[in-house]
């Protein structure tokens, strides 16, 4: 199958199409107009699934969501005292 490499006109991102199936398309990335720049080369076949493993470092969220619980009970306590003033 032939291929055909365009180029967007507003983000000059390079896209690339079946070239059976390429006319009236737009940019893949900003819906902009394209304009043929040429044969491309595709190699391989496009993966139809991928697996991506992240791993995360939550030592400064947690020390950050501990903060957060004290601030939040301080706040409760000063509430419950200046409740307690105004009964008085």
């Amino acid at each position: 199958m032939e291929h055909t490499a365009f180029r967007c006109l507003e983000c000059e991102i390079i896209s690339v199409f079946p070239t059976q199936i390429s006319d009236g398309r737009r940019c893949l990335e900003c819906g902009g107009y394209i304009t043929d720049f040429g044969h491309a080369k595709v190699y391989g076949k496009r993966a139809s699934k991928m697996t991506i493993d992240v791993e995360v470092n939550t030592k400064q969220l947690d020390k950050a969501l501990k903060k957060a619980e004290k601030l939040a009970k301080v706040i409760a306590d000063i509430n419950m005292e200046i409740n307690n003033l105004g009964g008085e």
